[in-house]
């Protein structure tokens, strides 16, 4: 009975382990898709977002260049008005540090204003000459590092000018901070060049870099989410698996000790009927446990008194014991049937006129849990 219950129990603990993982699986894709598309939203927010404030930025510059003082100053190319004139813009322009207003063929670097005008903004200018550019961050990293937005003055459908504004671009990293994304990472870069992180680190454990066109701007937001869960979810995965597992094990343990409780019980009231039939001291009642176990003592109370009687029958010419011993050792379907067919059945019938045989009768009493055989 111990390497029957060892081998249940193993085959449910197995049976337990092959469900919980094979849930784990089949969820694991599905969870793995939501973090992707939920990343995915969460990038295109912050994308959104950073794409809204740079284009007021640069729809604020347009309005600027477009204003008549400022092509005015700028035919005049007067430095000491163009100076005020743009100093005056900036007062209107939200996290600005400098506006410069530029003249066709400009080739001087300004290095004594923060942010400073380098090689990078010079280009820039005179791109715009021809077209419009995208904004850009430049310059080095320190407080010359800016964003660069520009935009051309015009002046009866020609251009005069280029007016040059350097910006503060905090906004970038606040908008990736207040994403929160979490088991995962978001990155701005313009190139090679990152212009702002949130997340966890860069890791193997990520997923595949995913980018995204931030509009009205030359940059691209980067994101990458979580391939396994983490360790807390590992850690809660395995005790949801294992738990069940543990308590099929006590399951079994239990039950083990409680058949073989009863069992012990039971043998020993039909080993105590049997040996009190032996010596024809038979008991009231003999308790057992188990219904099974009544077939049992039944079986045993009616082949005692078939062998008792069989010589009186035989003189007597009584064919019914034969007809009796001939079905008394034919194999019962089952002994809870055969428990069942006893309950309930009284074996007090006279056999012979000379002898009357022990009886039995199966007789319910208030005991919990327990069924009585009663030998009479």
């Amino acid at each position: 009975m111990v390497r029957l219950f060892s081998l249940l129990s193993v085959f449910a603990v197995l049976m337990v382990l092959t469900a919980g993982v094979g849930v784990y699986w089949i969820s694991a894709d599905q969870i793995a898709e939501v973090k992707q598309n939920s990343a995915a939203a969460v990038a295109k927010s912050v994308a959104v977002g950073i794409s809204a404030q740079v284009n007021f930025l640069t729809q604020s510059l347009e309005k600027m260049a477009l204003d008549p003082v400022v092509s005015a100053a700028v035919i005049r190319a007067e430095s000491t008005e163009l100076t005020a004139v743009a100093a005056t813009l900036e007062k209107y322009l939200p996290g600005v540090l400098k506006v410069r207003l530029l003249l066709p063929g400009v080739s001087e670097l300004d290095d004594k204003n923060v942010p400073k005008m380098g090689y990078a903004d010079l280009d820039m200018v005179r791109e715009t000459l021809t077209k419009n550019q995208l904004p850009a961050i430049q310059g080095d990293n320190g407080p010359d590092r800016h964003l660069a937005i520009t935009r051309r003055i015009m002046h009866n459908e020609q251009v005069v000018g280029v007016i040059l504004a350097s910006l503060n671009y905090d906004f970038i990293s606040k908008a990736l901070q207040a994403a929160e994304l979490k088991n995962g990472h978001l990155e701005l870069r313009q190139a090679a060049l990152v212009l702002g992180a949130a997340g966890d680190p860069v890791s193997a454990a990520l997923s595949d870099d995913v980018q995204i066109k931030v509009a009205n701007t030359g940059w691209e937001l980067h994101y990458q989410v979580a391939d396994s869960a983490s360790s807390t979810g590992l850690t809660f995965i395995v005790e949801m698996i294992a738990v069940p597992a543990l308590l099929a094990l006590l399951a079994f343990f239990m039950g083990y000790r409680k058949l073989s409780s009863l069992l012990t019980h039971d043998l020993g009231s039909v080993l105590k009927a049997y040996k009190d039939m032996m010596k024809n001291k038979l008991q009231g009642t003999y308790p057992v446990k188990l219904t099974e176990m009544n077939a049992v003592v039944s079986t045993l109370v009616q082949f005692k008194r078939v062998m008792d009687n069989q010589g009186d029958d035989v003189s007597s010419g009584n064919h019914a014991i034969d007809l009796e011993m001939s079905r008394f050792f034919d194999e019962p379907e089952d002994l809870v049937t055969a428990g069942a067919r006893t309950k309930g059945v009284n074996f007090n019938k006279a056999v012979t006129e000379k002898t009357q045989p022990a009886k039995l009768e199966m007789a319910d009493h208030n005991v919990p849990d327990s069924n009585t055989a009663t030998l009479k």
